[in-house]
């Protein structure tokens, strides 16, 4: 009896595990595949991906990528228009800009974005000073948005939807 509890358990944590997985590998299929990611810092999804729900995902920038951002700027960014994931219309992005975020003119512009999912309090204090000051950037897809944050070396994904 207890061998099958054991089993139980190892396979419900291996479940787990997996769900996990396919989950972060779900919101990077989200993201261009110009941008060379490394460990997911923070996901949380209202609903995690299980439909459409509002959530921020932010992931680790490697140094190839920061290099090419450094080196090329908008000219670099401009190619990643189209999630690696997917090739609908849905899940690509237009022109990226510069910070400061002109579409945060008001703090209710932002606190719904980033506030709908729960994120630590110092990760949220970087994405909002990232985004209201110059050296950052970002673009809009339908219900998301990218914002890569080379100062801290970060990428992060919003969306609503």
């Amino acid at each position: 009896m207890m061998k099958v509890a054991a089993s139980i358990l190892i396979i419900l944590f291996l479940g787990s595990c997996y769900l996990v997985w396919l989950d972060d590998q779900n919101w990077r299929d989200i993201i261009p595949i110009e941008f060379d990611l490394g460990s997911t810092l923070h996901s949380n999804s209202d609903l995690q991906g299980i439909r459409e729900a509002c959530g921020v995902h932010i992931y680790k920038l490697e140094e190839t990528t920061l290099d090419k951002i450094k080196a090329e700027g908008l000219e670099f960014l401009n190619t990643a228009k189209q999630a690696r994931g997917h090739s609908r219309f849905y899940y690509s992005y237009g022109e990226w800009m510069h910070t400061p975020r002109k579409d945060w003119k008001r703090p209710e512009n932002w606190a719904y974005e980033l506030m709908c999912a729960k994120m630590p309090a110092k990760l949220q204090g970087i994405i909002i000073d990232s985004a209201t000051a110059p050296g950052s950037f970002y673009s809009h897809g339908q219900e998301k948005v990218l914002m890569v944050i080379p100062d801290h070396k970060i990428l992060v994904l919003t969306h609503n939807g």
